[in-house]
């Protein structure tokens, strides 16, 4: 079974007892650092000085970091409750509200609402994630009241109505039929169905086409009902507005939300035992997926798991899996490694495309280089390039007033505070040889490591299942 790190032993120095950094991308499973130094000279010269946090006189309270060198204003936000809510048999609930809140409010129907914004160049956009539902407003300070106003009226009074119900729900139905039709997409549902089993985390984000055609507008209202609440709610802005200015700002934008609504409920997961899996897939390449326990983010040693998978496989041509598997052998087109975290479940995978008669050698020469790292660690040329690049390219993940709202969201989702942008990277630094070594040694179990690929392999590897690709299409399209 996946095993749970444990803490460091005392006597051993590190950054991460300090802070914890954001964990993964979902959709990739690979980790990409981001963010700037706030303030300083590689951030382009944008005037941001300081984060602050702004509580309005109805409690709504957001993270800001106010300039006026371009008249623009950047908002971020997120309710907690996002595909995990869905329940079972209206999977695609939550993705489908999301592309349908800009499709009319209030007693604007959706071509005027549609029109109001591109007149007045005010971008509005939603999304759902696993565990959040994401919304963001970008528009200039001349027109943020307009924008603030069709806002609340998108988070309250959504219409529903019939013809962009079905288009939207045609255009998601679309979709997922072009889904069916990508390897690497049939891979990940396959690997996260495995790891997670019947976890909500596990369900398709568009739902199937069943569950799709199944739902209706009271399940759309319920759903809004359900998760849009003061007390879900999480703020950032970035931009040419102030404190005083951002106060009555987020009550104009929410305010009008419920103060409080139930917390959404997310089971326990258990962990699987190591698996391995072939996926029939009749195509030219093979997609190659492993996964073992990770670490969360809220771990101690989260910091120097971040530097030793930059090492490992996380820094592109630098790391050592590139090297071994794609460089010297030539066995794959591509290769990576990266965390994938949520607040159940904590990954470490692997990610590479590769020929199919390729696929035993690379898993061989990764479970091997999984092997080294464990029992040898890094060395100090290595740790000190891959602190070099992780704190050099920092600033330059954050160049726009739309990144550093985005940015100020995640610290607040993670827990970060508000003085992680100027921190983060000392913390990279203070991570030592001994602290990387330290935890690969811990974390890292070539025994562990979970394996599925998508493909046709050679006879000898060796798989404890094997299913169709035709069995995961025909369940997503209903057949």
């Amino acid at each position: 079974m996946i095993r749970a790190m444990g803490t460091r032993p005392t006597g051993l120095s590190s950054a991460a007892f300090t802070l914890t950094v954001l964990g993964a991308i979902m959709t990739t499973a690979f980790l990409s650092p981001s963010g700037t130094a706030l303030g300083q000279d590689a951030d382009s010269g944008n005037g941001f000085s300081h984060v602050e946090t702004v509580v309005s006189d109805q409690g709504v309270q957001a993270y800001l970091a106010s300039s006026d060198f371009v008249p623009v204003v950047s908002i971020n936000f997120a309710f907690d409750g996002g595909i995990e809510t869905d329940p079972a048999g209206k999977e695609g609930r939550a993705n489908l509200v999301t592309t349908l809140l800009d499709e009319g409010a209030g007693d604007i129907r959706s071509q005027e609402f549609q029109r109001r914004l591109a007149d007045l160049s005010i971008s509005m956009r939603f999304s759902a994630g696993i565990e959040e539902i994401n919304g963001t407003l970008y528009t200039t300070k001349e027109h943020l009241d307009e924008a603030l106003d069709l806002l609340a009226l998108a988070l309250t009074e959504p219409r529903f109505d019939p013809e962009p119900v079905e288009r939207m729900r045609d255009s998601v139905a679309g979709a997922i039929r072009s889904n069916t039709g990508d390897p690497g997409w049939i891979g990940r549902r396959a690997f996260l169905e495995r790891v997670l089993g019947d976890h909500p985390f596990a369900r398709p984000s568009r739902g199937t086409m069943e569950s799709l055609m199944a739902l209706e507008v009271d399940d759309l209202r319920q759903f809004i009902e359900e998760r849009f609440t003061r007390d879900a709610l999480t703020v950032a802005v970035a931009g040419d507005i102030t404190a005083d200015e951002l106060g009555p700002a987020l009550d104009r934008a929410f305010g009008d939300l419920p103060a409080s609504g139930e917390p959404a409920e997310v089971p326990d997961w258990e962990p699987p035992e190591p698996f391995s899996t072939v996926v029939e897939w009749q195509g030219p390449q093979s997609i190659l997926m492993l996964a073992q326990a990770g670490i969360s983010r809220d771990h101690p040693d989260y910091y120097a798991a971040l530097v030793m998978n930059h090492i490992l496989g996380g820094g592109g041509f630098g790391s050592r899996l590139t090297e071994e598997v794609r460089e010297r052998r030539g066995l794959t087109y591509g290769i990576g490694s990266g965390f994938y975290n949520t607040d159940v479940a904590n990954l470490l995978m692997v990610n590479s495309s590769l020929a199919h008669g390729n696929v035993v050698p690379a898993l061989d020469l990764i479970r091997q280089e999984w092997a080294t790292m464990r029992e040898d660690g890094v060395t100090q040329s290595e740790l000190d390039d891959a602190k070099r690049y992780i704190t050099g390219s920092f600033p330059l993940q954050l160049t726009s007033t739309r990144d550093l709202s985005s940015m100020l969201l995640s610290m607040q989702l993670q827990n970060l505070g508000e003085d992680y942008i100027r921190e983060r990277n000392a913390l990279i630094q203070a991570v030592t040889v001994e602290d990387v070594n330290w935890i690969a040694n811990s974390l890292l179990d070539p025994e562990a490591l979970s394996v599925l690929v998508v493909g046709q392999p050679p006879e000898e590897f060796s798989a404890d299942e094997t299913i169709s690709a035709r069995e995961i299409v025909d369940r997503e399209l209903g057949r």
